[in-house]
């Protein structure tokens, strides 16, 4: 799936079990590992060992894990768990029969669309560098001189944003007193241009 050395590869299946059953989660998260996802599979291990890269004090090693699922949507819970559970970064890999969509954590877990026909690239001077790569990758950060943590925080703003504006629209359209849809379009009118100020750097 991956151009990576042979060293990298673990191919091992991971029982569904492992996490619900020893990490006492709620039902909700464990109906979500039951009913959506198929099997979990361990592909690769990326390490000084396997890779020859540094590791570094924030990041010891990526690991790839491949979730195949029963329906076509992401078990966000799912992978909120196995993140947490797991004290190295993880690369995800969301299949549905052919559909393919990636998730890795960072601040946030973060999601490119199904079948976007992202390219994933293990490029760094060392293992923290290559997770940073893929976590731009994943997210369309067109700026790589962007300092990382100026890139995350400005992600995690953009989607607050998104979610405001949007609540602020529904709310222009059912607001039926003219002055008061007035106030809702001018503070909607500063979060667009927050917005667009945001996505050209």
């Amino acid at each position: 799936m991956f151009d990576l050395p042979k060293d990298c590869i673990v191919n091992k299946f991971i029982p569904k079990k492992t996490f619900y059953e020893k990490l006492n989660v709620a039902t909700l998260v464990k109906d979500e590992f039951v009913d959506i996802v198929d099997k979990i599979t361990w592909l690769y291990k990326i390490s000084e060992d396997t890779f020859k890269s540094n590791k570094t004090d924030n990041v010891e090693e990526i690991e790839i894990f491949q979730i195949d699922l029963k329906a076509k949507k992401i078990p966000k819970n799912v992978i909120k768990i196995i993140s947490k559970a797991i004290p190295y970064k993880i690369l995800f890999v969301l299949k549905w029969n052919s559909d393919i969509c990636y998730s890795i954590s960072a601040e946030n877990n973060y999601y490119t669309e199904w079948n976007d026909n992202t390219v994933i690239e293990f490029k760094g001077f060392d293992l923290e560098t290559i997770y940073q790569n893929i976590v731009r990758i994943i997210i369309k950060e067109q700026d790589n001189e962007k300092h990382f943590e100026k890139v995350i925080q400005d992600n995690t703003r953009k989607n607050v944003l998104e979610k405001q504006i949007e609540a602020l629209k529904n709310k222009v359209r059912s607001e039926k007193q003219f002055n008061k849809k007035v106030e809702l379009n001018q503070e909607l009118r500063k979060l667009e241009n927050e917005m667009e100020e945001l996505l050209n750097g």
